[in-house]
């Protein structure tokens, strides 16, 4: 009757067959056992009722029948093969002869194994496509933005490619980026920051320059008020009783020790403060306070700042000291070792390789491998922009206030100016707002 349905994978809108012994289709699936029927008009073991009326409506005429299970390797049927009016050389419509049963179910046996085919590779998708949910939902239980922010690379990065594949001028004008090509880099974007997993949380989630140490910090500055306290107060004891212009010196050396320390204070708090731009200035008043020392319980000198927290207030930008940013960098080489060990199908074959070059920078100045211009696929280059992208306007962060859209567009035509970031991706970008697609 010319009908075909299913090969180009649309939906069959075929009412499902009860699965009641009555039903022939049904009664193979349930048995195992083949069914030859040489004329369902004169069959009474089974309801056809239903092929009955669809010959009443279509003017179709059904006679013979030959159904045979569609079992898998392990024995489990799968589907039902179902012939439907076995003809002779002339056309007539004849009964199923016997020995024609062997060859169908041969071909049964072919078709089941194709099927069984099929849903191997629907579960070997299924089983990355769950690798995926895992890694994102061990990486969400550490740092619940680092998960969020996963997701969101994933979708802007497939809306970047489907609006460059959109392009038919210009520099990405020819790229063509098909379902599984933009699946490709989509997975990339779920697990560009899987290496993520084992950087230590002090880093990864670094609010403030010190941080956990600023609270033991200012203990050491209230300790510090305190002895100080007890220093102006003995002083002012011994002056009373020598006379009054002792007291005057000792009210002046007490005023000058509270403000010092308020001003140091107030200082680290600055500067702890990830907002606060840390120049040269400041970090030589630090430095001033460092140097200065004082007497613990136990009659040792020590510095007002131990080394450590001195270095760590003269991070000139952001939380991270250099070797803090060192080990952040390195989630990107832990990335694709881990990925790398991972057995993906050939469609995804470059998915560890993406995942791994979204730090890379067209100037060659980026990380692990200092790629530069044509070393660097479209790909690392959508998921480099659409990564900075979402760091900047990201409102989950522990570290940061989101970024106005106008000002994180603007950094990032600066980042294209420093040869950084692609202009052709970032104006295609804008031009097709990919952000409001998410």
């Amino acid at each position: 009757m010319n009908t075909f349905r299913g090969g180009q994978g649309e939906e069959i809108n075929l009412p499902p067959v009860p699965l009641r012994m009555e039903n022939v289709s049904a009664f193979v699936a349930l048995t195992h056992m083949r069914v030859n029927i040489p004329d369902v008009y004169h069959a009474e073991e089974f309801d056809f009722s239903g092929p009955k009326k669809f010959d009443e409506a279509t003017g179709y005429r059904t006679l013979s029948m030959l159904v045979i299970p569609l079992e898998n390797h392990e024995g489990t049927v799968i589907g039902v093969l179902q012939l439907i009016n076995a003809t002779d050389e002339d056309g007539n419509l004849i009964p199923f002869a016997q020995h024609y049963e062997k060859v169908v179910a041969s071909l049964a046996s072919q078709a089941a194994i194709f099927l069984t085919n099929i849903q191997l590779l629907r579960d070997i998708e299924n089983l990355f496509n769950s690798f995926v949910d895992v890694m994102a939902t061990a990486i969400d239980s550490r740092t619940p933005y680092n998960a969020n922010h996963s997701r969101r690379v994933a979708l802007l990065a497939g809306q970047l490619a489907q609006a460059v594949d959109k392009e038919n001028e210009g520099r990405w004008g020819s790229e063509y980026f098909d379902e599984e090509r933009v699946a490709q880099l989509v997975m990339a974007g779920w697990l560009h920051d899987i290496g993520k997993i084992a950087t230590p949380l002090e880093v990864m989630d670094k609010a403030s320059r010190i941080e956990r140490q600023l609270e033991l910090v200012m203990q050491r500055f209230d300790y510090i008020y305190a002895e100080l306290r007890n220093q102006y107060l003995e002083r002012k004891l011994n002056a009373m009783q020598s006379g009054c212009e002792q007291i005057e010196d000792v009210e002046k050396w007490w005023e000058q020790e509270r403000q010092a320390l308020e001003e140091a204070r107030d200082l680290i708090l600055k500067m702890d403060n990830p907002a606060t731009f840390v120049d040269k200035e400041l970090q030589d008043r630090i430095k001033e306070v460092a140097v200065r020392t004082y007497i613990d319980p136990t009659g040792r000198e020590l510095p007002w700042l131990k080394d450590e927290e001195l270095h760590c207030l003269c991070v000139v930008k952001g939380t991270l000291t250099d070797e803090e940013r060192k080990i952040m960098e390195d989630h990107v080489v832990v990335t694709g070792r881990m990925l790398d060990k991972m057995p993906f199908t050939l469609k995804l074959k470059d998915v560890p390789y993406f995942a791994s070059i979204h730090h890379e920078h067209l100037n060659g100045k980026g990380y692990p491998n200092g790629l530069a211009g044509e070393q660097i696929p479209i790909e690392g280059r959508i998921l480099a922009l659409v990564d900075v992208f979402d760091a900047l306007t990201a409102d989950d962060r522990p570290y940061k206030k989101a970024m106005p859209l106008e000002q994180a567009l603007k950094i990032l035509g600066f980042m294209v100016k420093d040869q950084q970031l692609d202009g052709d991706l970032l104006d295609i970008f804008i031009r097709h707002q990919v952000w409001e697609k998410i």
